[in-house]
């Protein structure tokens, strides 16, 4: 044994003998290597295939099982690739580094690009058909990854807190008739709508004849009372949704059948009991010349229950 040889770090005999002599381009391929890097193309152009044909079929209309298994194929062929890649065709040594200072200097920077550049450059270098594969299979991967935000449909604007209301649209029953003022009998109550919507979920409403004097509101939510026994509040419950549809005369209660939250008509519909939190909204409302019922605006608070920024700006 020679100087030279007492100064040489370990070499893997076996994998250099696979790899063959050097060309000037870096170590030659063996046979395997050329085998892994068909089917690494091979897997990402099935990756690519796959991302594409998942854009295609949501778009088309979409169906559920044939997106998840495009999926899964998508992100399992890019596996498989990215594996292959790594156990074949990445030109891994393994080096023994003696332990010396930590710190580095201009010198040993160099000398670790050198190293790098040894062991990487020239294998993935000549590889940029395959560097183009995963680029474009990552890229269909990611597009895909996309499509659950697309899925969430428009920002819902406004529409949360506006119902078909308007200042001046006149009050009518549940068969399009428009109600007067002396249609609901004292201590009854109606359902109604605005005229030409009639059977807009949002927009139901409760017209509840109360006793003259039993309304404790206060002066601007007594405006929208007239002669102050003709009230109307939202049909929503303000827990979850459903319509409250029971009202207690004896008590001026209404009474949600869903989970039992009732509110108080005579002060604003508070909830008092169950697990409603917020009043039913009052709708205001006002008479024609013809004495009808009429509308002086939308509810000034959102209806149903609460969600995210339902007290930002309308």
């Amino acid at each position: 044994m020679t100087d030279s040889d007492q100064g040489s770090e370990p070499v893997d005999v076996d994998r250099q003998t696979e790899q063959g002599p050097a060309g000037p381009g870096g170590p030659a391929l063996s046979g395997s290597q050329h085998r892994a890097e068909r089917r690494t193309a091979v897997a990402l152009a099935v990756a690519i295939v796959a991302g594409i044909g998942l854009f295609v079929v949501y778009f088309s209309g979409g169906q559920t099982q044939v997106e998840g298994v495009l999926f899964a194929v998508a992100l399992g062929a890019l596996g498989v690739a990215l594996g292959i890649w790594a156990n074949h065709l990445l030109d891994a040594r393994e080096v023994v580094e003696e332990r010396h200072e930590l710190t580095s200097g201009p010198a040993g920077r160099e000398a670790f690009e050198a190293a790098l550049t040894e062991e990487v450059g020239p294998v993935l270098g000549r590889r940029s058909m395959l560097l183009r594969l995963l680029v474009g299979a990552g890229g269909a991967l990611g597009l895909a990854l996309l499509l659950p935000v697309l899925s969430l449909g428009p920002a819902p604007g406004n529409t949360l807190k506006q119902t078909p209301w308007r200042r001046g649209s006149r009050v009518v029953d549940e068969e399009g008739e428009p109600v007067s003022l002396n249609q609901v009998p004292e201590d009854g109550f109606l359902t109604v709508f605005p005229e030409g919507h009639d059977g807009a979920a949002d927009a139901q409403t409760l017209l509840i004849h109360v006793r003259p004097g039993s309304l404790k509101l206060p002066p601007e939510k007594m405006a929208g009372v007239p002669e102050g026994t003709h009230v109307a509040y939202s049909k929503i419950c303000t827990h979850a949704g459903c319509p409250v549809g029971l009202y207690r005369a004896e008590s001026q209660t209404l009474i949600c059948p869903c989970h039992q939250s009732q509110f108080d008509v005579s002060d604003g519909a508070k909830p008092f009991f169950g697990p409603a939190a917020r009043p039913l909204p009052q709708l205001p409302l006002g008479v024609d010349e013809e004495g009808i019922l009429v509308a002086q605006g939308d509810f000034p608070e959102p209806v149903g229950p609460a969600f995210w920024d339902m007290n930002r700006g309308r």
